[in-house]
């Protein structure tokens, strides 16, 4: 079985995801910290991608971590396991190619599990959720960073075609089962779903040119966009208007850009 995600797993795309994982590092490992993730315990890393994540979660607990990761795409899945032996040798990982609504593993005995930027593309999130809940042992933790408000990615002074823009990205999400917005409703289907939400807390980043994070969604732009008009959910116009204006915001005095607000959510299995 190989499934591409919505932004596909060609080499330009392997690319950007390092470069969002370096970017996101810091508050991956925070968010670790405080679900109680250590190198005892056996976790899961669900939509782990080609592994950049997996790879930071093992250095960060250290020891021999025992880690399953999960994803749909073969490709990463290769790519991560391939990254795994250089870099972290002593590291336990499995990997596991499944749809998150079909994950049936053999261990049903997990300690936690992690997942960032994942539930907005699952279309079937309570049958997601179920499926994590029979992998956990009661008491672990369930860790999930989701957007919550994507419409505050804007380029400021503001930029009209931004508008159009995020609701191209909706239209086309929501067109493959996805959601944008998805965690506005996670705590609420991860407490009908056999899980206690035990911490909420909003993540909204922003980055001036120059800046580290301004490569963030630059990378998003030059590789989705297109995208979006191949897929008749952008006219060519606003692509170009837009790009333009992006590429001359750094001589823009005062221009900066928000990012999409994250929600960080640590639950509890009941």
């Amino acid at each position: 079985m190989s499934k591409d995600y919505v932004l596909g797993t060609a080499d330009d795309e392997l690319r950007r995801l390092q470069r969002q994982h370096n970017l996101w590092a810091p508050q991956a490992r925070e968010i670790w910290q405080r679900a109680g993730f250590n190198s005892s315990q056996k976790l899961l890393d669900l939509g782990c991608g080609p592994g950049f994540t997996t790879v930071e979660l093992a250095q960060f607990l250290g020891g021999q971590p025992q880690i399953t990761a999960v994803d749909a795409s073969d490709r990463f899945l290769g790519f991560l396991q391939k990254q795994a032996n250089e870099k972290v040798p002593a590291a336990q990982i499995t990997t596991h190619q499944s749809f998150l609504e079909k994950l049936d593993l053999p261990e049903k005995n997990f300690d936690g599990a992690f997942c960032r930027w994942l539930m907005i593309f699952v279309p079937d999130v309570p049958s997601a959720l179920k499926a994590v809940h029979k992998h956990l042992k009661p008491g672990s933790s369930f860790a999930l960073q989701e957007y919550v408000a994507y419409e505050t990615l804007r380029l400021f002074p503001d930029r009209p075609e931004m508008d159009l823009i995020i609701a191209a990205i909706f239209k086309s999400w929501k067109d493959q089962g996805g959601d944008a917005n998805r965690a506005r409703v996670l705590p609420k289907l991860l407490e009908e779903n056999g899980f206690r939400v035990k911490e909420i807390q909003p993540v909204a980043r922003a980055a001036r040119p120059g800046e580290p994070l301004w490569d963030w969604p630059n990378d998003f732009f030059e590789i989705y966009l297109p995208k979006l008009v191949a897929g008749g959910y952008l006219a060519q116009k606003t692509q170009d208007d837009f790009m333009s204006a992006w590429k001359n915001a750094p001589q823009d005095p005062g221009a900066f850009f928000m990012g999409p607000t994250v929600l960080n959510i640590i639950a509890e299995k009941i």
